[in-house]
C-alpha cells in the first residue's frame, strides 16, 4: 500500500469563534484527559483490528507508513506536553513513519510559549499552523478570537525560536470591509513559509445548526462576506503573495518552494488518509467514513472497548468521481483524467464532452492532453466550472 496520512482530531476549544462551524467542545482538563486515553486507545484499536461499519471491513492498519501526520481542532495547541506524547506514542508504536514525515500542529496564537513549542518539536512536530484570522483587533473580536493582533507575531518567534522548521498562517477575507491586503502586507512582513487565505463563510455547522455570526447577518446586526469584492480583490492578493515568495499552489494556499502543506495535499488529490478521534474522517482504499459527532457517544464506547459509532460514506461512483475532479481542480497543476479513474476506479471519469467544450470555450479551463486545469479566471468563476463535473 502507498503511505498514508493520519489526521487527528483535538475538538476542545477555550471559547468558541463566532464563525467556527466545526466540532468543538468547551475545554475541561479532566474530558481532555478521558478523550485523550480513548484517541489513544482507537488508534491502537484500528491499528490492531481495523474497522467494520454497514458490511463492509477496514483492514488492520499495523505497520502501515506514513508520510504525513496532523492535528487539528479545536484547538489541539491547548494540549500538555504529556497528553500529545500519549497519542502520538500511540501512533509510533502502531504505524512506521516514514523519513521526513510531516508533523502538523494547529495552535492559536495566544496559546504558543517557547517552552509549549520546544516540547511540540522534541514531540516530532515540524510544521505549526497559526490560526491569525487577522491582524486588525476589531475584526479579531468580531471572530470571538482571544489573541490581538500583535501576539501573532510575538508567537510566530517563539515558534521559530523553539526550532520548528516550518510556520503558517491563516488569514480570513470578508470581515468588517477591506482589511484584506493590510493584513496580508503584515502577514508577509513575518516571513512564513505557508499562507492560506480564505473569504468567511457563513455555511452551516456540522449538526446542521447556524454558527453565531450566521444568526448576527441574519439579524441585520453583522454584514455577510462580500463575494464579488473578494473576486475583485483576489488578483492583488495572489500578486502581493507571489512578490513575497508565497507563490499559489490551490486556490486558497501559497507556500514558499517545498513548503506546500503535504497533509492538505493528500485531500485534494484523494489520497488515503486515516482519521482518528470525534467527528475525523477517513478515506482508505476508496471508502470514506466518518467518526461520530456526538463526544459522549464516542467516550462511552471506548469505556466499553467498543470501537466508536461510524458513519460509511454511501455516495455512488458518480459522485466519488465528481468529488475527486472538484477536488483536483483546486490545485494550480490541475488532475488528469488518468488521476481521477485511478482514485476512483470509475473507467469513464471524464464528463461529458458538451459540458467540458462550455467551460473551455468560456475560458475558465484549459484541457492539456488528458490533464485538466482552471483558468486565472475559472479560479474566479471555479464554482460554475465545477458544475460541469457534477452528476
Amino acid at each position: 500500500m502507498e503511505p498514508a496520512g493520519i489526521y487527528l482530531h483535538l475538538p476542545f476549544c477555550a471559547s468558541r469563534c463566532s464563525y467556527c462551524a466545526f466540532t468543538t467542545f468547551p475545554d475541561h482538563e479532566g474530558t481532555r484527559d478521558k478523550y485523550v486515553e480513548s484517541l489513544a486507545e482507537e488508534i491502537r484499536r484500528v491499528a490492531r483490528h481495523g474497522r467494520s461499519m454497514g458490511g463492509v471491513t477496514l483492514p488492520a492498519q499495523h505497520g502501515r507508513r506514513i508520510s504525513t501526520v496532523y492535528l487539528g481542532g479545536g484547538t489541539p495547541s491547548l494540549l500538555t506536553h504529556a497528553q500529545m506524547e500519549h497519542v502520538l506514542e500511540a501512533i509510533h508504536d502502531h504505524f512506521i513513519l516514514e523519513e521526513g514525515v510531516e508533523v502538523t500542529l494547529e495552535a492559536n496564537p495566544e496559546t504558543v510559549t517557547r517552552q509549549a513549542a520546544s516540547g511540540w518539536r522534541t514531540l516530532g512536530v515540524n510544521r505549526v499552523s497559526l490560526g491569525a484570522q487577522s491582524f486588525r483587533d476589531s475584526v479579531l473580536r468580531a471572530l470571538g478570537r482571544r489573541h490581538d493582533g500583535q501576539r501573532i507575531g510575538a508567537a510566530l518567534k517563539e515558534v521559530r525560536q523553539a526550532g520548528i522548521r516550518q510556520v503558517s498562517l491563516d488569514i480570513i477575507a470578508g470581515v468588517q470591509g477591506d482589511w484584506l491586503l493590510d493584513d496580508l502586507r503584515q502577514a508577509t512582513g513575518l516571513e512564513p513559509d505557508h499562507l492560506s487565505m480564505y473569504l468567511l463563510e457563513l455555511d452551516e455547522d456540522e449538526v446542521g445548526g447556524v454558527t453565531s455570526l450566521a444568526r448576527h447577518v441574519q439579524l441585520g446586526r453583522a454584514h455577510a462576506p462580500d463575494e464579488d469584492w473578494f473576486a475583485a480583490v483576489y488578483p492583488r492578493a495572489v500578486e502581493w503573495l507571489a512578490r513575497a515568495g508565497l507563490a499559489r499552489y490551490e486556490i486558497s494556499n501559497f507556500a514558499r518552494p517545498g513548503c506546500q502543506s503535504r497533509h492538505n495535499l493528500r485531500y485534494w488529490r484523494c489520497q488515503d488518509v486515516l482519521g482518528f478521534g470525534v467527528a475525523a474522517h477517513s478515506l482508505v482504499a476508496g471508502e470514506r467514513h466518518g467518526v461520530t459527532r456526538d463526544l459522549s457517544a464516542y467516550l462511552a464506547a471506548a469505556r466499553r472497548g467498543e470501537e466508536p459509532p461510524l458513519e460509511r460514506d454511501l455516495s455512488g461512483l458518480e459522485e466519488r468521481t465528481a468529488e475527486a475532479w472538484i477536488l483536483g481542480l483546486r490545485l494550480d497543476t490541475g488532475v488528469s483524467v488518468d488521476e481521477v479513474a485511478r482514485r476512483t476506479g470509475n473507467r469513464r471519469a471524464l464528463p461529458p464532452m458538451n459540458r467540458l467544450a462550455r467551460v473551455i470555450s468560456a475560458g475558465l479551463l484549459v484541457r492539456q492532453g488528458d490533464r485538466l486545469r482552471l483558468t486565472s479566471r475559472g479560479i474566479l468563476l471555479s464554482n460554475e466550472v465545477f458544475q460541469a463535473f457534477l452528476p
